[in-house]
C-alpha cells in the first residue's frame, strides 16, 4: 500500500511532505511523492512552449531532490515526475498507477499559516479520487520519526449512518493510535438571554444523544469530546489537539461529483489546527 503525496514544482511549504511521511511511518506503507508537469495541449507545431516546459521540468527535479532531503532514509520512498494534461488529472492518475491508500496535499498559499486551505488542485482531487484526501496545515511540520497518536472524527448526522467511525476506528487499531470522536456546538454571542442552567441541560442531554449515535456507528463505546464557543474555530480549539493528531471528516457524494464537503464539513476543514483527511462516507452495511 502507498501514501501518494503531490507537489508543485518550487513549492516552497513541506507541509504535504511532513504530512505523508507521518502517516506512511505510521502505518508501515510506502511513498511515494510526485511532482506533475502540466503538457501543452495541442501541442504547438513551432515548440514555441518547449523552454517554458523544461523549465517546468527542472523545478520539478529540484523539488523531488528536496523532497528526498525532507523525508530522508528511513522510510521507503519513491520520487516521481509525471507528464499529464493538467495537474490534477496527472496526481490522480499518480494515485491509480501507485494503487495508493490516500493522498496528501499542502494547502493553498491564500490560506492563513496553520490553517487548512483547499486550493484548486485539491478541490479537484477531492472531487474526483475514490482514495482519502489529506490535507496539511499551511506550515506543518511533523517531528522527526513521528506517528500518530491520535484519530479523531469530526461527526455529524450523516456520519450515523455511514462506514466512517468503524473504518476510522479500525484504522487507529491498526496503528496504535488513541481514538475519539468530536462535536461541536457553536453558539453566537446574541444579545438574548438564556438561563446558564437551561443551556447546560440541553447541550447535556445533546452530549448524550450523540454519545448513543457515535457507540452505535461504532459498533463500541468511544471516547466523545464536545466542543463550544462561539465560533467554529473556538469551538473547535475547545477539544484540545496534539502535534501529531489528523481529524477524519466525512465527505458526500453527488451525481455530478463523486465527493464534495457539506456547510458544516467545510467550516471544520476551515478551522482545524490540525491536518485533515477527507473521507468518502459509505454507507454501513446492515449486520
Amino acid at each position: 500500500m502507498t501514501v501518494v503525496v503531490g507537489l508543485a514544482p518550487g513549492e516552497r511549504d513541506d507541509a504535504g511532505l511532513h504530512l505523508g511521511a507521518l502517516l506512511a511511518r505510521s502505518t508501515a506503507d510506502d511513498l511515494c511523492v510526485a511532482v506533475v508537469v502540466p503538457t501543452p495541449w495541442p501541442p504547438n507545431p513551432y515548440r514555441a512552449d518547449l523552454e517554458f516546459q523544461q523549465v517546468q521540468e527542472r523545478e520539478a527535479q529540484g523539488a523531488l531532490e528536496s523532497a528526498a532531503a525532507v523525508v530522508g532514509p528511513g522510510l521507503a520512498a519513491r520520487f516521481r515526475l509525471h507528464r499529464a494534461r493538467s495537474v490534477s488529472s496527472g496526481l490522480l492518475e499518480v494515485v491509480e498507477q501507485e494503487s495508493a491508500t490516500s493522498v496528501v496535499l499542502g494547502s493553498a498559499t491564500s490560506g492563513g499559516l496553520g490553517r487548512v486551505s483547499l486550493g484548486g488542485v485539491a478541490e479537484r482531487v477531492l472531487h474526483s479520487s475514490a482514495v482519502p484526501l489529506s490535507l496539511a496545515p499551511r506550515g506543518f511540520v511533523a517531528p522527526p520519526a513521528a506517528r500518530l497518536d491520535r484519530i479523531t472524527v469530526g461527526f455529524g448526522r450523516a456520519d450515523a449512518e455511514s462506514d466512517l467511525l468503524p473504518a476510522a476506528a479500525a484504522v487507529a487499531d491498526r496503528v496504535g493510535a488513541a481514538f475519539r470522536v468530536a462535536c461541536f456546538a457553536v453558539r453566537p454571542e446574541v444579545g438574548i438571554s438564556v438561563e446558564a442552567g437551561a443551556e447546560s441541560v440541553v447541550l447535556e442531554e445533546w452530549r448524550h444523544a450523540v454519545q448513543a449515535d457515535v457507540d452505535r456507528a461504532a459498533g463500541r463505546s468511544v471516547e466523545v469530546a464536545v466542543g463550544q464557543g462561539p465560533t467554529w474555530t473556538d469551538a473547535i480549539a475547545d477539544v484540545g489537539w496534539s502535534s501529531t493528531e489528523v481529524l477524519a471528516v466525512g465527505a458526500n457524494s453527488s451525481a455530478v461529483s463523486r465527493f464534495f464537503l457539506g456547510s458544516h464539513a467545510s467550516k471544520i476543514v476551515r478551522s482545524a489546527p490540525v491536518p485533515v483527511t477527507l473521507v468518502p462516507r459509505r454507507r454501513a452495511e446492515a449486520a
